[in-house]
């Protein structure tokens, strides 16, 4: 919606009704205020607080089969949205909403960045887990990032034992 034509003053839209549905094809600069301040601020809100506490819940996880479990929790709580409103949402509201479609000016034209932008968010992740491990996760404290050289005696006795 944000990337639309602007047209007009207040809280209009101008579509196009076709055989497919509705094409929306100019928003006014109001309804793309409107979406930016009750959709895309407040899902923005809620991605990084789960980001943070997923990251923090994670990382406090003591074994590999409760880490299995809670990343299947997270994915729940970040689809929760979808499945409720799936199913709340009367039955053509949903077809409605699938008939619409919003029509950019422009289409994707090949460019640098559309080929890139998979390797960015790939190395956008790498950077988040960088720098959540080494600089700010607080549940492991004093974490000197390498167990080898306290785990290796204690293995090395555990093996002289047998």
């Amino acid at each position: 919606v944000l990337s639309l034509e602007t047209s007009g003053r207040g809280l209009s839209a101008t579509a196009e009704e076709t055989d497919d549905g509705i094409k929306i094809t100019k928003v006014s600069m109001g309804v793309k205020i409107l979406t930016m301040i009750c959709v895309t601020i407040p899902r923005l809100v809620v991605t990084l607080v789960l980001l943070w506490l997923g990251c923090r819940w994670l990382t406090a996880t003591e074994s590999f089969a409760d880490i299995i479990l809670n990343a299947l929790a997270l994915t729940f709580l970040i689809d929760l949205n979808c499945l409720l409103y799936r199913t709340v949402m009367p039955k053509r509201d949903l077809v409605d909403a699938q008939k619409t479609c919003v029509v950019k000016d422009e289409e994707l034209a090949p460019s640098l960045l559309n080929y890139t932008a998979d390797l960015i968010w790939l190395l956008l992740a790498v950077f988040w887990v960088w720098l959540y491990v080494f600089h700010i996760q607080a549940v492991l404290t004093e974490y000197k990032y390498d167990v080898g050289g306290v785990c290796t005696p204690f293995l090395d006795s555990l093996a002289s034992v047998r």
